[in-house]
């Protein structure tokens, strides 16, 4: 006891520092906990923070619902405005307004009429096109007292497209060939009516009776049509243009809806017939729109890479369509083809109604052939192309029609043909009189 007593006396100021020490040390356990608490505490505020931040920086404007709501509202109205277009496609003008779906007058000079308007329908097109043909031989001979100095190439020498090896003579009448020359400067595109087969059927029109007048009637309007197009077509790629040899399209050869376009003599014509057993679709003239359905095969191929066929919503039409075209524009003109075109229409078809405008994007291309022209051969001799080459540009077209939008004034025999009625078809097979019986055989075309 002592001794504790001398040691407490002896360092009796250091106990408080040391009471001090003790202390601390008994304090420091529980510091670092509560330190280390704290530390996840603000760790886990500091995240908290930063994901507020985060948050923050996400929240929409006030407006913003607003702003989404007009979005969708756009959307809606461009599948409004789309789906009105495609209704509107198939509303177009009509050569005349007292005949579908039925003839206002039983009287067969209704559609004597209707033929006079459908030809200048057609004239009015090559009027636009600033188009005319070649000479033809009543011509050369009233303009220059003699005729041309080679005739087209027979049957033998002439091959599917209508190219012949036969050539004409180096030396050719000096006054037919400015009378040829002459012609070329004058248009910017070589046609004649007679590429729009409907204008010729009309020419030599004679009635068959009113059901029959009443087809031909609705399968030439919708002719007509694609006629326009491409005419358009052509007429685009040739702005500008006076003359032949500055036009990239040179020469409209045809266009058809029961096989390839046909160019050449009546030799021709025949060997053509021949070779597709018979089955040309232009009976007595008539060229009728090949509709394609599930029972009504194309003219033109086995399987379309569209796959399309007419149904509940569309009518499908296939066509060819040829020209000589400069190889430079090609591409140029499919793209044409296939471009957009504004067309008028009257309101629900009705002429005292209001007169609209639309837009309409219905041709698909599914062939192109293209082949070398032969400048001086006999099928080509009276024609001036320019000094560069030019090619035969066949093609094969889709073109379809909403059936919404026309259907109120397809006739009923028409509806019955593509099996739009519950009426059982005809005992040939819902065939339309004057339409092909079947394929014509060119799926390779």
């Amino acid at each position: 006891m002592g001794f504790i007593k001398a040691f407490l006396k002896k360092y009796s100021a250091l106990l408080p520092p040391i009471g001090l020490l003790l202390f601390a040390l008994l304090l420091l356990p529980p510091t670092w906990w509560v330190g280390g608490k704290v530390k996840a505490q603000m760790a886990q505020s500091v995240g908290q923070a930063q994901t507020i931040r985060s948050l923050m920086a996400d929240v929409p404007p006030r407006d913003t619902p607003a702003q989404i709501q007009t979005y969708m509202d756009r959307l809606e109205n461009e599948v409004t405005l789309i789906d009105a277009l495609i209704e509107q496609s198939s509303q177009r003008e009509l050569i005349a307004y007292n005949i579908f779906p039925e003839p206002k007058d039983t009287s067969s000079q209704i559609f004597v009429e209707y033929g006079k308007s459908y030809m200048r329908a057609v004239d009015a097109m090559l009027t636009s096109l600033n188009a005319l043909d070649a000479p033809s031989e009543a011509e050369i001979r009233a303009r220059t007292g003699t005729g041309r100095t080679t005739t087209p190439a027979v049957r033998g020498g002439m091959d599917f497209y209508g190219q012949t090896g036969a050539r004409r003579p180096a030396a050719q009448d000096p006054m037919v060939d400015a009378l040829c020359i002459a012609r070329a400067e004058s248009i910017s595109v070589y046609a004649n009516p007679s590429v729009f087969a409907w204008h010729d059927f009309w020419k030599e029109f004679k009635f068959e009776g009113t059901e029959s007048a009443l087809r031909d009637c609705w399968n030439s309007q919708i002719a007509l049509w694609i006629y326009e197009d491409v005419a358009k077509s052509i007429e685009a790629m040739n702005v500008g243009s006076d003359k032949v040899s500055t036009s990239p399209v040179k020469r409209l050869l045809g266009v058809s809806f029961t096989g390839p376009v046909q160019v050449g003599d009546s030799r021709q014509s025949a060997m053509y017939r021949e070779m597709i057993g018979g089955r040309a679709g232009q009976t007595s003239g008539r060229d009728n729109p090949n509709y394609v359905t599930t029972a009504l095969p194309s003219m033109f191929m086995d399987k379309p890479w569209t796959g399309r066929t007419g149904g509940t919503d569309y009518d499908v039409v296939h066509f060819a369509v040829s020209v000589i075209i400069d190889n430079r524009y090609v591409l140029a003109f499919m793209r044409e083809l296939c471009s957009e075109k504004e067309h008028a229409f009257y309101e629900n078809f009705d002429p005292g109604g209001r007169l609209n405008r639309s837009r309409h994007n219905q041709i698909s291309i599914l062939h192109n052939a293209v082949h070398v022209v032969d400048k001086d051969s006999a099928l080509h001799e009276l024609y001036r192309y320019g000094s560069g080459a030019v090619m035969r540009l066949d093609l094969v077209c889709e073109y379809l029609l909403s059936r919404k939008g026309y259907d109120s004034i397809k006739p009923e025999p028409i509806k019955k043909y593509l099996g739009q009625l519950d009426e059982q078809q005809t005992d040939t097979g819902g065939t339309m009189p004057g339409a092909p019986a079947g394929r014509g055989g060119f799926s390779d075309f």
